[in-house]
């Protein structure tokens, strides 16, 4: 039995299946933006909590100050952990000082040492924020957002 020429160019229903092949590579799109918009999200979240920091440490407030200034900042949107192992569920911070001489920036130095020619030390803040980012689709990545300061 030969198919009559009508049936041949009959194209009833050709969009449905047309769109029952595009519609599961659509909707990864979708939900891969999606994610990907959301780990964007949380990692300006993240640089927003560690230059709140960053503006504070301009004042020399000490450690304790900035790091609660962050955590205050971080808080409002993510669960901060004391712990310093990064892990998916809280967001881990850090804040260090630092001193450096004037004539060796790259070298460590405690922060009451006289440097050459009686110059005072360069002072110095590193805050830092991190989290792992498990996604729909993504699998973890670490996100996270570092600023350093010089204070003196």
């Amino acid at each position: 039995m030969k198919p009559s020429r009508s049936l041949l160019r009959d194209d009833s229903g050709l969009s449905a299946v047309e769109f029952a092949l595009l519609a599961p590579v659509l909707a990864f799109a979708l939900v891969a933006s999606v994610d990907l918009g959301r780990a964007q999200y949380e990692r300006m979240t993240i640089d927003h909590a560690v230059r709140a920091g960053a503006q504070r440490a301009t004042a020399d407030p000490g450690q304790t100050a900035i790091l609660a200034t962050t955590s205050a900042t971080a808080s409002k949107n993510f669960t901060v952990s004391a712990s310093s192992t990064v892990s998916a569920t809280a967001l881990t911070l850090d804040v260090q000082r630092f001193c450096t001489c004037p004539e060796s920036t790259g070298v460590s130095v405690a922060c009451t040492a006289t440097c050459a020619a009686a110059a005072p030390t360069f002072i110095f803040y590193r805050i830092s924020g991190a989290k792992k980012y498990s996604g729909m689709i993504l699998p973890p990545i670490s996100i996270g957002a570092a600023a350093q300061v010089q204070v003196r």
